[in-house]
């Protein structure tokens, strides 16, 4: 219960002040240790070359061009991704500098936050009150108001007497705090008490709440971060502008200008959304203060004070109003006449928290340990999902009906939040991309749905957990919901870092990796199905990412069930949240499903229809390529009928809409699976619309290996579709309803009364909840296992690598010192130390030669090797040259050509040498002297490569020297 209260007299600016806070932590670790790592080489402390030996060298290495395109180097880079990833992990070291740096700053910002308090009283000469009140009243009313209030922290009260104001202000750190009367509050005392009163209880209520250790700590650790980190990467910044305006020559400029000038903007959108989000921050913490001395019986009157009016336009006044630390006093009086004022949801505040969850996880992608974006999610998800759950969940709390429940509060909030993201990803995403404007920046409105399905659901779920009737079922529920919905929001960050960046960039399709993959695995005739493959390859660049994560399956399985589950649960208070006739609704529900489940059968008889036009004519051809693109529209149809049915019900339910969409489209869902293993199950017996077979025969095996295909692509990304599909659907009914001029507000949504009927049975809800839980628990159990088991990244690199062979080598680097710095990172990354190991393997085979040639002699005048000695030096050999063809191509053409082609003579002439001296099984026989005529012929082919080998180092170490001082 002491939970509840203070949950319930809570601000819930908390979690955003340490959000900023963790934000401006972390982001000063790698702007530190970029700064300490750039400023020597600037002013001329330090070899600039030295920079082609980290992780940038890993990406010259690997055909980086500043002077290209973003999509042009991924693709570039994406030719050895593995290779890519472990040379940039061999070459990371742990930021040190930056760590340390920070440690320095932090210590600062302790300082400052310790020193402030002390500074601001000597600054102040602040007095205290035996100066001011010789004969005690003061201390007497002072001492009867903290009474009233029961603050417990150890209070100091003094006068600032350089303050004619009759206002009064709190400082302090950790539970030890300062209330200091301006000199002009103290007349008021005896002219007017209530006033004084109300001045003296606001300043307690900020004591009450804990914000002045909030206020405090963020502004010490960002003065700071501004002081240390911030106005060093402006100058520095500002210092590579002069060098490239002042005509330095580098492939860098103006190329790539967009990365160069990339810290200024991150700065100045951090140091904006900082005082933003402070400014937002402190202006609400004030209103809460004001409520909160109002309700220890402060006179509302105290407030009637008159703002001051200048010659400023009105639009002028609420920009500065959000920059300004207190709300005006009109703005403070409508928070305390509307009790639900506060309850609100801020548009700004979202917005800010979206941007912050950006940049946050931008800096924690570049920490060491944290670069594979697993961990970076998590504590992004972790920082964010409370501040958002908390500014849903608090006006619920608190029982404000109108707040963030039904209406459109929630579905703004999330896309608020939303559009914060999408800025911050934009603009950090500078940091690593050479074009100002994404490719294909559309994509980036993902992330309005990405935040809007976790913020809707957590509302709505919210409401059901708190119409339990134990209180303890309801922390329960809560919890469980709190949980689902950090989960959500993680699938939608982890979707859009494994498929909506490479979207955004314009690397989304694969239909050529596609067509090498399956003209190599699928036979039969794939001319013609150009446009089916592009779709797919689109398709399954959406579908896949989520497809193979247990997490996610148990989220989106969670989004439907724990809402179904709450809803049937015995004893739910309908009446308390507006749930009157939930039973007939999800009844309604439940029927809006099964007509989903019948428009989706329809539509896969109408695919069968519409793909039998291209079917083989003869059986005996083969109908590979048929099967495979039916399969796919068929998981087409499936997903189109979810999405369909979620927006049709979202559009024309009244409360819970998303709840209902969810479950309605899970009955579509399972249904369609059944309808599918049916459809191909029966496959032969279908005439005109058979597929693959002829012959009229119950084929269930069929069935369940095109199900389970469609399965593993619509598990999770049909229940998630399905919440964006219904969020479009609620939002396009809501515009038609503007339009029309009948808008429903939130009000009328929460207390329309729903329609009568008799509530079902315990037997009937917990036969509803086992038929549509089991089976998708099931699936989940099943397919997740499988979708781990079955692997075919390998499969997909083979096809990749086979179409990138097809269209040749990369775009050379256009200027002559982007070429030395590729050479010269190519032989730093590893291109020496594989050169030296081939060269190590060279010599061990030609100490084995020596050897036997140094060895007694037969009377014929040979000698007797041992072949196992020399099968181990041409193994040994062998695979030192599969490591070297696994490395970076040589970004130069010409010198790949001749490195590509020493190592091909190479590895011809070790796979000869062991076939010569130990014959693999099953191979040919070959006489003793066949075998050594191999043998001889083997090791020519070795030296001549050798020699071939030597030359190609020598021409890449060339190209490397080159680079320019």
């Amino acid at each position: 219960m002491k939970a509840f209260a203070g949950l319930r007299s809570a601000t819930g600016t908390g979690p955003r002040f340490a959000l900023l806070m963790v934000l401006v932590v972390v982001s000063s670790i790698p702007t530190l240790d970029e700064l300490l790592q750039s400023v020597p080489a600037l002013l001329g402390l330090r070899d600039g070359r030295e920079a082609l030996k980290g992780p940038s060298g890993c990406l010259y290495a690997a055909g980086f061009d500043p002077g290209s395109s973003d999509p042009q180097n991924l693709l570039t880079a994406l030719t050895r991704p593995g290779t890519l990833h472990q040379c940039i992990g061999d070459h990371t070291l742990v930021p040190y500098r930056g760590a340390l740096a920070t440690v320095v700053l932090l210590a600062l910002a302790a300082g400052l936050y310790w020193w402030l308090p002390a500074a601001r009283e000597r600054w102040r000469r602040m007095l205290p009150l035996e100066a001011v009140d010789p004969d005690g009243a003061l201390r007497a009313e002072l001492a009867a108001l903290c009474a009233r209030t029961g603050v417990r922290a150890r209070l100091r009260f003094r006068v600032d007497p350089t303050r004619a104001t009759s206002s009064a202000s709190v400082h302090g750190r950790s539970g030890t705090y300062t209330v200091c009367l301006h000199s002009g509050l103290l007349p008021r005392l005896g002219t007017d008490p209530e006033g004084f009163r109300a001045v003296v209880l606001h300043e307690l209520a900020h004591v009450h709440h804990r914000d002045v250790d909030y206020a405090y700590a963020s502004t010490a650790l960002w003065r700071a971060y501004v002081l240390l980190a911030l106005l060093p990467t402006f100058a520095e910044t500002g210092w590579i502008l002069a060098l490239a305006l002042s005509g330095v020559t580098s492939p860098w400029w103006p190329g790539g200008a967009a990365v160069l000038l990339a810290p200024v903007l991150v700065g100045l959108l951090l140091a904006a959304l900082v005082h933003l989000a402070r400014a937002d921050l402190l202006r609400r913490r004030e209103l809460f203060a004001d409520r909160r001395a109002v309700a220890w019986g402060a006179d509302a009157a105290s407030w009637q004070r008159p703002d001051p009016v200048g010659p400023v336009a009105p639009w002028l006044r609420r920009l500065t109003a959000l920059l300004g630390t207190h709300p005006q006093w009109a703005e403070r009086r409508r928070a305390l006449v509307d009790a639900g004022r506060l309850d609100r949801v801020s548009a700004l505040a979202m917005f800010l928290t979206g941007v912050s969850a950006a940049l946050l996880y931008r800096s924690l992608m570049t920490l060491p340990g944290l670069s594979e974006g697993a961990g970076s999610l998590w504590i992004t998800v972790g920082a964010v999902a409370p501040v958002l759950c908390l500014a849903l969940g608090l006006p619920l709390l608190r029982g404000a009906r109108t707040a963030g429940g039904h209406g459109p509060s929630a579905a703004v909030a999330g896309l608020w939040l939303g559009l914060g993201l999408l800025l911050g990803q934009f603009v950090s995403s500078t940091q690593y991309r050479l074009d100002w404007m994404l490719p294909q920046p559309q994509y980036l409105c993902a992330f309005l749905l990405i935040a809007a399905v976790p913020a809707v659901w957590w509302s709505q779920s919210l409401r059901l957990a708190l119409a339990l009737p134990g209180r303890g079922h309801r922390w329960a529920a809560a919890a469980c919901c709190a949980a689902v919905t950090a989960t959500v929001l993680w699938a939608g960050l982890r979707w859009w870092q494994a498929a909506g960046e490479n979207l955004s960039l314009g690397i989304g399709d694969r239909g050529a990796e596609l067509a090498a993959y399956y003209a190599r695995t699928v036979p039969g005739d794939w001319h013609g199905y150009g446009p089916d493959l592009s779709a797919f390859s689109t398709g399954l660049m959406v579908l896949t990412p989520l497809s193979g994560a247990l997490l996610a399956g148990v989220a989106t399985l969670s989004m439907w069930l724990v809402p179904l589950a709450l809803a049937l649960f015995p004893g739910v208070r309908r009446t308390v949240v507006g749930l009157t006739g939930t039973a007939l609704r999800l009844r309604r529900t439940l029927g809006a499903g099964l007509v989903g489940a019948l428009v989706c059968g329809t539509g896969l008889v109408l695919a069968q229809v519409v793909m039998g036009q291209s079917r083989p004519a003869s059986p005996k051809e083969p109908a590979g390529p048929f099967v495979v693109i039916h399969m796919w529209w068929v998981t087409v149809t499936v997903l189109a009928a979810c999405l369909l049915t979620a927006a049709v019900v979202a559009a024309g339910a009244r409360r819970h809409w998303l709840l209902r969409a969810l479950i309605a489209a899970q009955v579509v869902q399972l249904l369609a699976y059944v309808e599918v293993f049916a459809l191909f199950s029966v496959d032969g017996c279908l005439g005109p619309l058979n597929t693959a077979f002829e012959v009229c025969r119950w084929r269930p095996r069929n069935g369940l290996i095109i199900d389970g295909t469609v399965t593993s692509l619509t598990l999770v990304d049909a229940v998630l579709g399905s919440a964006c599909a219904a969020l479009v659907g609620a939002g396009l009914a809501w515009a038609v309803r503007r339009l029309r001029g009948r808008p429903r507000t939130d009000e009328a949504a929460a207390t329309a009364p729903g329609p009568a009927g008799r509530p079902p049975s315990t037997f009937l809800k917990a036969g509803t909840l086992l038929a549509l839980g089991l089976p998708a628990v099931v699936l989940v159990a099943v397919t997740f296992p499988q979708a781990a088991a079955s692997d075919d990244s390998r499969q997909w690199q083979e096809a990749a690598d086979a179409v990138r062979k097809q269209r040749g080598p990369a775009p050379q680097a256009r200027t002559p010192q982007t070429r030395a710095w590729q050479a010269a990172s190519w032989l730093n990354a590893g291109g020496t130390r594989r050169a030296q190991q081939i060269n190590a393997a060279s010599l061990a085979l030609n100490s084995e030669l020596l050897k036997a040639a140094a060895g007694k002699r037969n009377a014929d005048g040979t000698v007797a090797l041992d072949e196992q000695a020399f099968h181990r030096s041409c193994g040994t050999l062998g695979q030192r040259v599969e490591e070297a063809r696994d490395y970076f191509p040589v970004p130069d053409r010409e010198l790949q050509r001749n490195w590509s082609a020493a190592l091909d003579q190479l590895h011809r002439g070790v796979t000869d040498c062991q076939e010569a001296t130990v014959p693999p099984k099953g191979a040919p026989h070959r006489t003793d002297a066949e075998r050594e005529r191999l043998f001889t012929t083997s090791l020519n082919e070795i030296v001549s490569a050798m020699r071939t080998f030597g030359t190609a180092i020598l021409d890449i170490k060339q190209a490397a020297t080159s680079l320019p001082e």
